[in-house]
């Protein structure tokens, strides 16, 4: 509501009635944030003028100091909580990316592996009146399937994790 009231002086100089109608809350709001802002220096009386009875009301216009508006401390709890959550956020997903890539060259390259241990070489008797034997190499798709892809994804991802987080954290993102 200061704000509010504030933003109006800076436009023009009114008063505390005026005020009110203008934003629409009860004078008795409006006389207490003025008193407030008056007494910090943000408001000042700019003169006076008399009213319908004759009366003397005050005009009220926000003074000429430069005013710093700066955001409510956050606690010290809440704010390495945030810091702690985007570190959080930027170590899992990097952790992630270096894990599938480790996960996608592993996996190729013992699956090479793999293969060439199975190709074999076999002998075929074929079923026709003259029977014939020869060598034919197959080569089998493969039924094993290797743990090590899946151990060093997950041990890249762990390691990975806490070293990056251990790295922002010191960084003080």
């Amino acid at each position: 509501t200061s704000l509010l009231i504030l933003g109006l002086l800076q436009e023009k100089t009114l008063s505390m009635s005026e005020i009110a109608r203008e934003l629409g809350i009860p004078m008795s709001t409006v006389s207490y944030h003025l008193d407030k802002m008056m007494r910090v220096g943000l408001v000042e009386v700019a003169g006076k003028k008399y009213g319908k009875r004759l009366q003397e009301v005050k005009l009220y216009r926000a003074s000429s100091k430069p005013i710093l508006l700066l955001p409510r401390g956050m606690p010290i709890k809440k704010r390495f909580l945030r810091v702690f959550e985007k570190i959080q956020i930027i170590s899992l997903g990097i952790s992630g990316l270096l894990a599938s890539a480790v996960y996608a060259l592993s996996n190729k390259l013992l699956t090479k592996e793999i293969l060439r241990e199975e190709n074999i070489t076999y002998t075929v008797e074929k079923s026709i009146p003259r029977a014939k034997a020869f060598n034919e190499t197959v080569m089998q798709p493969s039924t094993k399937t290797s743990l090590v892809p899946y151990i060093l994804a997950i041990l890249i991802f762990v390691v990975g994790y806490l070293l990056i987080s251990r790295y922002l954290m010191e960084k003080k993102i």
